[in-house]
Parts: structure tokens; sequence; C-alpha cells
């Protein structure tokens, strides 16, 4: 038995480390029969988030879900060349490379979340984003992407990239 997330102190760290586990593990990208592997590293990531999810100090995160949150990022999996960040309960798309935004756009239009509206284009910050439902603007603060990340509390996830070929 492999010691998956043995490691993590929290629940960011449980994230990141199943992004990370997931591109490796997912039978669709592993480049083996890895389909025992991934389902027992899903088993550990649900009992451990389980436990980490009464530690944080956020009520928020009591009621996270570990299948939603693996549903939600597997939405993501299409996509090439896009870094996914999670900043507070929005979830931002920027370009790892440059133009992947652009050339994906009907893809990212495409993509349905639970409980989030569809993608909307922040023309200032240069990047999609899906808001919560339930949220209400109360104006624009002007903040830029990074000061946003930088006030909430921010995970960041890249997806596939393409390899060029010098």
């Amino acid at each position: 038995m492999k010691a998956y997330f043995s490691n993590v102190k929290n629940l960011d760290e449980a994230k990141a480390e199943f992004r990370k586990l997931s591109l490796k593990l997912h039978p669709d990208t592993s480049g083996y029969d890895s389909q025992a592997d991934f389902v027992e590293m899903m088993k550990t990531f649900r009992r451990v988030t389980d436990n980490l999810k009464f530690k944080t100090g956020f009520d928020a995160d009591k009621d996270f879900n570990a299948d939603a949150f693996y549903g939600i990022v597997k939405k993501f999996d299409n996509l090439t060349d896009i870094k996914i960040s999670f900043v507070g309960s929005f979830i931002w798309l920027e370009d790892i490379e440059r133009g992947a935004m652009y050339s994906q756009k009907v893809l990212i239009k495409s993509i349905e979340l639970d409980n989030y509206n569809n993608a909307r284009w922040a023309n200032k910050k240069l990047s999609w984003y899906f808001s919560p439902q339930d949220y209400k603007q109360k104006g624009r603060s002007g903040k830029s992407l990074e000061e946003l990340k930088e006030k909430y509390q921010t995970q960041e996830f890249k997806t596939r990239q393409t390899k060029k070929i010098a």
C-alpha cells in the first residue's frame, strides 16, 4: 500500500497533492494501467480530507467534499496550457502559454460547474472566472488578480501543457 498524502498538514496541502497525483495516476494520463493506484489514491484522499476538514478553523471547510472537489477539477481536464486558481470562492483561469485561453474559449464557456455561474471574462484582469451562484457583486474593487490572490486563500493547479519542439 502506497502512503498517499502522508506529509500533508492541512486541507490546502491535501488538495494540491491530490491534483499532482491525479495527473500522475489517472488512467488517461499515466501511461500505464493505473486504475488500481488511482482508486487507492482517491480513497485515501477522501479519508484524509474527512479528518482534516474539521481542523482548519474555517467553518466553510467543514462542508468540504472530496468527490465534489474532484468533480470540479475534472471539468478542466480538457484544457491545456492554462493555470487554474481557486481564489477564495472564485475559480480563475490564466494563460500558461500565451493565447491558450483565447484558443479554448468555446471550451471554457461550455464548462458547467454546480453552484457556480457560467464562465465570465474579466477584461482588466485578462482572465476567465467562475463565481459562486449566490455571489452578489458589490462594486468593482479595481484589484488585480495578484492582489486578490494575496488577500484570499489561493490554491493553483496547472492543466496539461503542450510540448513544443524547437
